[in-house]
């Protein structure tokens, strides 16, 4: 069972009781499928549970006549398609007039207007990838016209979302996580949403365990090859001239560095009681000092 089954299989049970909300959530499925011609709809649907929805819904707002089959299809692997046909009859022109009332500025004018405009393109077009992999809310939807103001809807509510063509049709979309939060409770899917919620917080809290963690690594190799330079420098200082011919503040710095190869500069200079800047300034002069021997060598 795929993830996004499973949030849809949530929101087909969730009952509708606004006009508004029901309305917008068949023109959402019907327009983006292209079922609405001139003498009658016709929708074709792969989910029974999406088509006993749609079929149920509509005699909720109407009293037009309607029918239900099925068909199998082998394109693709044999399966059923779920075909729902509404045909020209008296009141046919005013039901498409009322849905086609539900442009952009009127569904943005009513919150149950939004919730089932994008709850009824996530059931007929939409897919979400499992929070474990990706944080991905997918729309492919075959209508241009809808696809724009799917696009609007969620520009409207703030959200990060992008608009491309992938597989010859447009694809509406979002990568954020709190985005997609958002739309699974507007539309109706509360327990995948504490689920989604619930693994987002384990990833982000596990990436942020392996960034310290990568942190602390990093700050202890450049501690390692801090000592081991300073060492270095030290070593070659006292071979060519002598640690105690250093002032006795630079040859004590050397003297410790020598003993706690690994420890950091504020380390040292806890153990000396000074500031870890006073410790730095100290071991610049020995540089100086190296870089100087070195300078000599070469000439």
């Amino acid at each position: 069972m795929s993830y996004t089954y499973k949030v849809k299989s949530e929101i087909f049970k969730k009952q509708i009781t606004s006009f508004d909300e029901k309305i917008s959530e068949l023109r959402a499925i019907l327009f983006t499928k292209n079922s609405i011609s001139n003498n009658k709809i016709e929708l074709k649907l792969e989910s029974l549970e999406l088509a006993d929805r749609v079929y149920k819904m509509l005699r909720e707002v109407t009293s037009l006549k309607m029918g239900i089959k099925y068909s199998i299809s082998k394109k693709f692997g044999e399966h059923n398609i779920y075909i729902i046909t509404v045909p020209i009859q008296k009141g046919f022109k005013e039901f498409i007039n009322c849905l086609d009332s539900y442009n952009l500025d009127k569904i943005l004018s009513s919150e149950s207007a939004v919730a089932g405009s994008i709850r009824g393109l996530f059931l007929a077009s939409g897919y979400i990838k499992t929070p474990e992999k990706e944080y991905a809310l997918d729309f492919f939807i075959d209508n241009e016209s809808i696809a724009e103001e799917l696009y609007g809807t969620l520009k409207h509510l703030g959200k990060k979302v992008f608009k491309t063509i992938k597989r010859n049709k447009p694809l509406v979309y979002l990568r954020n996580s709190e985005d997609i939060m958002d739309i699974m409770v507007l539309i109706g899917s509360i327990q995948a949403f504490y689920s989604y919620e619930e693994t987002t917080m384990m990833k982000e809290l596990k990436n942020k365990t392996i960034r310290e963690m990568n942190w602390e690594v990093a700050n202890e190799t450049k501690t390692l090859n801090t000592g081991n330079r300073q060492i270095k420098m030290i070593e070659c200082i006292e071979e060519q001239l002598g640690l105690n011919n250093l002032s006795q503040v630079l040859e004590e710095v050397a003297v410790l560095r020598l003993k706690n190869p690994e420890s950091t500069l504020e380390e040292l200079g806890k153990i000396i009681g000074i500031s870890k800047s006073g410790i730095r300034n100290r071991f610049r002069r020995i540089e100086e000092i190296y870089t100087a021997l070195e300078g000599k060598n070469e000439n």
